[in-house]
Parts: C-alpha cells; structure tokens; sequence
C-alpha cells in the first residue's frame, strides 16, 4: 500500500465537500477496510487537516471528524480518504463500454493465489490475499496482518471481490505490487494526456465507421436509381429523355448520362423478363455496334 508525503500531497487533494469517497480505517476491529462516505466539511486543526465524514452504509452512525493524513505502528504516514473505487469489468464487458468512463478496471482470465483483493462484508471492503482458488468453490484469503489489517482468514465468493488498488494524489490510480509480482488477472486503463485508451476502443469505432461508409453508399446509389426510374417513367409519358448535357457541356454531365443510361437498359431488361412466358422465344441480347 501506497503511502504518500503529507507536506507535498495535502495542496493537491481534489476532494469537495459533498464529494462521494472512500475512507480508510486502522481502528481495531476494522483495520485494513474502506468505507464508503460523504464529505461534509473541511477544516484545519492545530495544523492539521480534517474530514467531516458521513458513512453511507451505516444508517444512525454519528458524524465522524477524520484526519486526513495520520501515523500508525509502522512509522509511515497513511492518506486516509481516496476516491469512489472506479468502474470495475469483466474482460468480456469492456468493448461496450464508453471511452469517457475511465479509469476503470478489467479483470481477466481466473484469479491467482497471491492476488491482492478487497473483500465486500458488512458494508464496507477488507484488504486480502488470496490464499486458494479451487473451481466451483469459494476462495479462501487471509486479511492483511497487524498494524494494516486484522489478519484473520475466511472463504469468500468470487462475487463479493475486487481487484486491490493504490491511490495517490500524484499517480492516480495504481495497481500494487506484492513483493514486485503484480496480479496478472487485472489490467488497469487509465486516461492520458486527454485521450482515453479502452481495450478494443478503436477496432470498435474504425468498424462502426466502415459500416457507415457502406450504408450511405448504399443509400446514394438506390436514390439516384429511384431518381432514374422515375425520370423515365414520366419521359415514357411524353416520348422524351431528357439529358444533363442538354443544360451543360461539361464532362461530369456527360458521366452522369451515361450513367443513367446504364441505370435505364438494367430496367428495362428487369420490366421485359416478367412479361414474358416460359414458352416464349422472345430473347433480350445486348446491342453491339460494328468495329466499322
């Protein structure tokens, strides 16, 4: 676990009051876990910066008065409160997600003994190591021991953890390390520079472009085909075909006749084919001038 350096991170903090956080606990009985609060004030103190905290999963629970960076057993000071946990997903999720949501958190593949999890039990969420992964069965992790934790063991279900992450006012979000071995069952994507890196993101967008491309094609070539047809079903009307060359001498007009005309010979060999019977010898052949 991170710790950070009190005189350079305090200027720094983003947090509001108001704002939706996660504060830490190295009370007996909870140390290791974080709870879910509000920020109702901010205030110094002797010097000294304070929270004044209401927790969300604990209806009745008095207002607590928090200080924010505090000193423990290890001699280490520890910033107590970070941000909400970000989104967390599945592998198979993250290409339905939306660039805007990160920094969010992928699990894939399975879990690993030694991962580093936070297990949700009794409204708030403990540190812990995973001890054994067996299939179709509850893992058994062990509490992060004295001072930081409480160092007891318990099974838990898949669907009541999340991957452990760090959270520095410098660094952001980060994944932690144990003993310089990261769990290679979570990625962590991050925004940077502006520009939000999402797993599949741009295959998806390049994709959705091409299909795009392809439909407005598609729909420019059928109007300009209906556009045809029904020129020609009104000139069927007065004997006459009217050209764009006839009102232009350019070559794109020129084009654009021959196009038609093109458009024209395909409807009429579609309006002949039905009107004749299977016994007929009528036959539609292509007209083809003489190299003369």
């Amino acid at each position: 676990m991170d710790s950070s350096n009190k005189e350079m991170a305090q200027p720094s903090l983003p947090f509001k009051v108001g704002e939706i956080v996660e504060v830490r606990s190295f009370e007996v009985g909870y140390r290791g876990a974080w709870f879910r609060c509000k920020i109702l004030n901010i205030y110094t103190k002797e010097g000294k910066l304070f929270y004044s905290l209401k927790y969300l999963d604990y209806d009745g629970e008095d207002i607590h008065h928090t200080q924010v960076y505090q000193q423990f057993e290890d001699g280490e000071e520890w910033l107590m409160v970070r941000p909400s946990y970000p989104p967390c997903y599945q592998e198979r999720e993250v290409r339905k997600i939306e660039a805007n949501q990160a920094p969010l958190v992928v699990v894939h593949g399975s879990w690993q003994v030694g991962d580093l999890v936070d297990w949700d039990r009794d409204g708030c969420f403990w540190c812990a190591t995973v001890l054994t992964v067996k299939r179709n069965e509850p893992f058994q992790i062990e509490l992060f021991p004295p001072p930081l934790g409480e160092g007891e063991t318990y099974k838990a279900l898949r669907k009541d953890v999340r991957p452990t992450l760090d959270w520095s006012p410098e660094d952001g979000w980060t994944l932690p390390s144990t003993d310089g071995r990261k769990s290679q069952s979570v990625r962590l994507v991050k925004r940077e520079k502006g520009v939000d890196h999402v797993p599949g993101k741009e295959k998806t967008e390049r994709a959705k472009k091409q299909k795009t491309e392809r439909h407005t094609q598609h729909r420019t070539e059928r109007d300009a085909q209906q556009k045809t047809e029904g020129d020609m079903q009104q000139e069927k009307g007065n004997g006459e075909i009217r050209q764009n060359i006839d009102e232009s001498d350019s070559i794109e007009a020129a084009v654009y006749d021959l196009e038609e005309l093109i458009v024209r010979i395909e409807w009429i060999k579609n309006m002949l084919s039905p009107d004749v019977g299977e016994g007929s010898t009528w036959k539609y052949q292509d007209y083809r001038p003489s190299s003369k």
